[in-house]
């Protein structure tokens, strides 16, 4: 399904500045608002960063993309909105989704008699290139 399809089924309004962050979005995994940003403007330069944010805002509300706070000095948006896990490496900074089986309190959907609507995991270490790269050495 392209973005047109998917924005249309979610009831919001079809514009080609969030057509091109939807795009972004799936091209560029894992993005920050500002990556987003840069990135629409080489297509429409006189967008602001408030209204990418503003897009954003929208697809998290809409259960289109997901908020990751796995880097402590900017959030980074993920188009996969299933529950998963995420990787980040402490050397490049790059961010992988890690899909592992749920434990058994994701399964059961409650811890300590509380109801869990939503998850995200992060793991911290050196992705396998940068582990590659030091090997090299």
């Amino acid at each position: 399904m392209d973005g047109l399809e998917i924005l249309n089924r979610e009831g919001i309004r079809i514009t080609p500045q969030r057509l091109a962050v939807y795009r972004v979005l799936n091209e560029k995994r894992h993005a920050s608002a500002e990556e987003i940003y840069e990135e629409i403007r080489k297509e429409f330069p006189t967008m602001s960063f408030a209204t990418v944010y503003s897009i954003l805002e929208l697809f998290k509300e809409k259960g289109l993309a997901n908020e990751l706070k796995i880097d402590f000095e900017k959030s980074t948006f993920d188009i996969r909105t299933d529950g998963h896990h995420h990787f980040m490496c402490k050397k490049c900074g790059r961010i992988y989704d890690v899909d592992i089986s749920p434990c058994e309190t994701l399964r059961k959907g409650k811890v300590n008699g509380h109801r869990i609507e939503s998850f995200q995991g992060y793991f911290y270490g050196v992705c396998k290139d940068c582990r590659g790269k030091e090997d090299r050495k």
